[in-house]
């Protein structure tokens, strides 16, 4: 199905999902932390390799906003999704700042496995969508 980097400095969380998603029949890589996006392990594949990005926002070592904007930068047309469980309190959510910042969409923790799947089938789909549109756009006549 669809190779997704899964960013999550919880572990328990971060390993749930993955096995889930694993079991739907995607192939996940996990990282405790957004450096994975910001500073890459060498020999780390990059932004580019995954279909979707799932990031934490608030970690202790890294900032999931920054992680967004980083992926974006890499990799402009990848889709991602941004998760939280709290908040930092002042003016905007969190949430609604990583949609800002380019997350195509969100989910709020904690999230039920069904909200996960069709979270991830419902981005994928619009990625496939805008995947196949893209080239019957470019090659169909203009209308006058």
């Amino acid at each position: 199905m669809a190779k997704i980097l899964l960013i999550d400095d919880e572990d328990h969380l971060r390993e749930f999902v993955a096995l889930a998603l694993n079991y739907h029949g995607h192939e996940v890589t996990e990282a405790r932390s957004g450096r994975f996006i910001t500073d890459p392990p060498q020999g780390a594949p990059a932004a580019s390799a995954y279909d979707l990005i799932i990031t934490d926002i608030i970690m202790p070592d890294s900032d999931g906003l920054e992680t967004i904007i980083a992926a974006r930068k890499l990799h402009p047309t990848g889709k991602i999704i941004a998760i939280s469980g709290g908040d930092r309190g002042a003016g905007l959510g969190c949430l609604h700042q990583a949609r800002l910042l380019g997350a195509d969409a969100t989910l709020d923790k904690p999230f039920s496995t069904a909200d996960l799947f069709r979270t991830v089938e419902q981005t994928l789909h619009a990625a496939r969508a805008m995947a196949i549109a893209a080239p019957a756009a470019a090659t169909s006549p203009r209308a006058s």
